[in-house]
């Protein structure tokens, strides 16, 4: 950056100004008039369009374009990086330079403007103030811009934007106050969102009056333009290049960008320019990323809580939904010893053929020792958390399941889990499911845990 002189910024002002003289409308058009004219000999027409090119000339020579832009046009136009124009394309509030903030150390996983080393600048405001930010922006030597020297305090800055020492004082002064917010004159609109926020957690908790920031969000176009052009390199050559070479073998593959389930937010309305010139530059579209929950995979199996002091509830009941059906209607059915016998007997091998599965799973996909933040019962957690018997300091877990007298009592549980089923679905011959109903249904359960007992038990 030291190596750069005065006339190398001059330089590029000039060349600027040039191309802004040549692809000026009125100027292209009268440059059109001219060489008609003098095709058909009209001297008249040339010199009415010469005269028309002369004037337009004088207002792109150096000094009075830059007299105009930095004296008269300058007042017109802001740069930030956070602008508020991005909310309502009318709103005349403040705008925020991130770029001359104090940034934090560090906002842990979150990705803000201080994620990123160096931020674009944006501008916005007239239309006819938006080439001054054209020329800012324009490369001197090695990337650097006017705009990075102005920044930077470049001493090579004022002489170039003048030859007089006065004016380019005065120019450079304008030009670095466009790079200030001014906050002493802070203003809203209310065209903007506003919300209150409480200062601390008990300001929320006690719902205190009179303890809230008013916070005015504003449009981070800086860090939104990053975004849209990362997004963009999806359509690079290079990007296109690297997803067809993923189709071929015996080739080296390169990584390439993919980006999914985006959404597009247009801001400026009609005109995006109206808005800011990066938003202008996106043709006002803004990429949003997903801001979406997970999508979870339903388990069929039920959940078990940890507060759950048992499984045998109505949401096994639902898992096993089928099996109960077909018990509900064994006991509708007209009365028939044969047919009540194998209703029953089918309706119980689907009951507790989903009810093992259902064990299968926990005893299969929890980790040994799961139980223990848990408050099933006791022969629950014997049953379905075997492989806590194995583990060091379970002597007395392990204990009371190589006993075997858990499996009683979950007999019982199963016994009346049934049995309060058909009392709830049956209430008006509750009275007829008593004890030989429940010592048939714990009958039917020990044969079942047992049968599956044996098949786990060679497996492991």
């Amino acid at each position: 950056m030291d190596n750069i002189s005065w006339q190398d910024i001059r330089k590029v002002i000039l060349d600027f100004l040039q191309q802004r003289l040549a692809n000026n409308s009125n100027y292209k058009s009268e440059t059109a008039k001219l060489e008609k004219a003098k095709e058909v000999g009209d001297l008249v027409a040339v010199n009415e369009a010469q005269q028309k090119l002369d004037e337009l000339a004088k207002r792109f020579e150096f000094e009075a374009w830059m007299e105009d832009a930095a004296i008269r046009r300058i007042s017109w136009l802001l740069i930030a990086t956070h602008l508020s124009k991005g909310i309502h394309p009318s709103s005349k509030a403040c705008n925020a330079n991130y770029n001359t903030q104090v940034k934090p150390n560090t906002l842990g996983n979150f990705v803000s403007s201080s994620t990123v080393n160096v931020l674009p600048f944006d501008a916005t405001g007239s239309a006819a103030s938006l080439d001054i930010f054209g020329l800012l922006n324009q490369t001197v030597k090695n990337d650097i811009t006017i705009l990075q020297l102005i920044i930077n305090n470049h001493p090579a800055v004022q002489e170039a934007l003048s030859d007089d020492k006065n004016k380019s004082a005065l120019y450079l002064e304008n030009f670095q106050q466009l790079l200030r917010d001014n906050w002493s004159d802070a203003q809203a609109s209310e065209l903007n969102k506003q919300f209150f926020w409480p200062n601390s957690e008990e300001t929320y908790l006690s719902q205190q009056e009179h303890n809230y920031r008013l916070l005015i969000p504003l449009h981070p176009s800086a860090l939104c333009h990053l975004v849209y052009k990362k997004v963009q390199t999806r359509f690079s050559e290079e990007n296109k290049n690297a997803r067809e070479l993923r189709r071929k073998k015996d080739v080296e593959h390169q990584p390439y960008f993919s980006f999914h389930e985006l959404a597009v937010v247009r801001l400026g309305g009609s005109n995006a320019q109206n808005a800011s010139q990066l938003i202008g530059s996106q043709m006002g579209r803004n990429f949003l990323l997903p801001s979406i929950p997970p999508k979870f995979k339903n388990s069929p199996f039920p959940m078990v809580g940890k507060q759950q002091e048992t499984i045998f509830n109505h949401s096994l009941q639902g898992f096993c939904r089928f099996g109960f059906k077909l018990l509900f209607d064994m006991v509708e059915a007209p009365k028939n010893i044969v047919e009540e016998r194998d209703d029953r007997k089918d309706a119980f091998v689907v009951i507790l053929s989903l009810l093992l599965k259902f064990a299968r799973h926990i005893q299969t996909t929890q980790p040994a020792g799961w139980s223990r933040d848990y408050s099933l019962d006791f022969h629950e957690k014997l049953w379905l958390d075997p492989q806590r018997a194995q583990l060091e300091n379970e002597d007395a877990f392990k204990k009371q399941y190589e006993q075997g007298d858990w499996q009683q009592s979950l007999e019982k549980s199963f016994a009346k889990w049934v049995q309060n089923a058909l009392k709830e679905k049956f209430k008006n011959i509750k009275q007829q499911f008593a004890d030989p109903e429940f010592s048939e249904w714990r009958r039917e359960f020990s044969a079942a845990v047992k049968a599956s007992q044996r098949k786990r038990e060679g497996i492991f």
